[in-house]
Parts: C-alpha cells; structure tokens; sequence
C-alpha cells in the first residue's frame, strides 16, 4: 500500500522577508488560509471560530466538522517551528493570531483556554501576571470583544475598540484595539484625508500607544489602486501598527514597494 505523504509538511516555509504591519482578514476566502498569508509573509492572522461539543471549529458561517482550530492553523504552526524553530527568520516577535469566537463567550474561551494548553511552548501565555513568549500570540475577538479575562494561567487576551479608552485594562490583557474604518471615517483615500478626521486618527493611535497596545481598523477600503495605496501609507504614517487585508498578494506587493522606496 502506497503510503500517503502528510501534505502540511510539503508546505513552503514562509519567505524570508515578513511584513511586520500586514493583518489577514477574511481567511474563508482563502483556499489554503495560513500558507497563504504566510508565503505572502504575514505577521498577523485572523480566524472566525465556533466553538461547539468541546471543539473548536473553523468557519465564518456554518463550519464543517472537520475543519478544527487545531488541524487548519495550531498544528501546522507547531509543526512549522519544531522544523524551523521560528515561524520567520526575520521576525522576532510572536506572529499575532486573531481568533474571532462568532459563538457564546461563556462557552467558548474555557474550551479554546484548555485546547491552547496543549501547545505550551508555541504559544505565549500569561503565569502569575508574567508573560511567557511564544512563536504565536493568541488574541480573542467578535464576541469576547473588550472582556479582559485574568488568571494564573493563560494563553489568550483580548481585543478592544479604538474609539474606547480604557486605562484600566493593561496591555498584557489587551495588547491590541481594533474599531470599524466605516463608522469613524468617510475618507476612503482619494486625495488628502480631511484634517479633523486625521486629527482624530492619530489621537486614536497616540491613546493606544501610550498604553503599549496597538491598533488595527477594518473594512478599511480594499479596491487595489492609487486611492488604496494613499490610505495605507496614511494609516503607517500615523502608526497604525496593521494594515487590515484580505488582498494578501496586493498587501505583499505593497510593503515591496514601500521598502524599495524608503
């Protein structure tokens, strides 16, 4: 009997070159989600989940059964850095995983808590309030939004809004803010953004950022041309820390550029 080739480990490792700003969004577009945005070189990555049974499912709408958090994205990961000892040779952070839970909080971050358990050594955890880095950082978002959760033992933070300041949630609970482009900004990168709402950009950033958390915005307009590139260097220039994409090749193609020009 021919023996069957375990297919994770015929993938590529990920290009040298990582993109340090670039966040995938919308992974069920994607035919093959991790590789993908890995060989497109991204840093950070996000997920829609449901967690049902005890399992952790994969999928924005209805997932299958077998298309688990494990099989899709943690065990090819753990794979990747047994084999390479890292996820990018010139990366030397945890790569950011997003895990958008679409089902109840209250049963699902106990399941995804004792499922990352497993994975001790890839990914970061929290012991008695002190961070233990590892190649992946798991952040919780959708449903969990903005619920900081403590323990002595942890392996997930959160997401919070841009447009909300919170002091007293630290980073270690909430190491990133993320807001709706929409419903804060109508520019949508043609010509120069208006002053008040670039005004407003950066005091949303600053606030972050004195915080130690970053910030990232989505349904930022997509559409591959000038007035995209215009808004991405807008969002960089006022540090947004990332670039929110489902275009993973067009995001690529980008920071390319922007290298070779500066």
């Amino acid at each position: 009997m021919r023996r069957r080739r375990n297919p994770a480990r015929l993938e590529r490792h990920p290009p040298a070159t990582a993109l340090p700003h670039a966040h995938s969004h919308a992974d069920s577009r994607h035919r093959r989600p991790l590789w993908d945005a890995l060989a497109a070189g991204f840093t950070s990555l996000e997920v829609d989940v449901w967690v049902a049974r005890g399992r952790i499912l994969v999928g924005h709408t209805v997932p299958r059964p077998w298309r688990t958090l494990e099989r899709l994205y943690l065990d090819p990961l753990a794979r990747l850095v047994e084999e390479n000892g890292c996820v990018y040779e010139d990366f030397g952070r945890p790569i950011t995983l997003l895990v958008d839970v679409k089902s109840n909080p209250v049963v699902a971050r106990p399941v995804i808590e004792q499922h990352l358990q497993r994975y001790d050594g890839l990914v970061s955890c929290w012991r008695d309030g002190q961070p233990m880095a590892g190649a992946v950082t798991v952040i919780l978002s959708g449903t969990l939004l903005g619920k900081p959760y403590d323990a002595p033992q942890r392996c997930t933070a959160v997401d919070g809004r841009a447009r909300n300041t919170q002091p007293d949630v630290p980073a270690a609970l909430m190491p990133l803010r993320s807001d709706c482009w929409p419903e804060l900004f109508s520019w949508s990168g043609e010509g120069p953004m208006p002053p008040d709402e670039h005004d407003r950009l950066v005091r949303m950033v600053a606030d972050a950022h004195s915080r130690d958390q970053r910030v990232r915005f989505w349904q930022t307009p997509d559409a591959p041309g000038p007035a995209r590139d215009n808004l991405w260097r807008t969002l960089l220039d006022a540090g947004v820390d990332l670039v929110d994409t489902g275009d993973l090749t067009g995001a690529r193609d980008f920071f390319r550029r922007l290298r070779s020009s500066g």
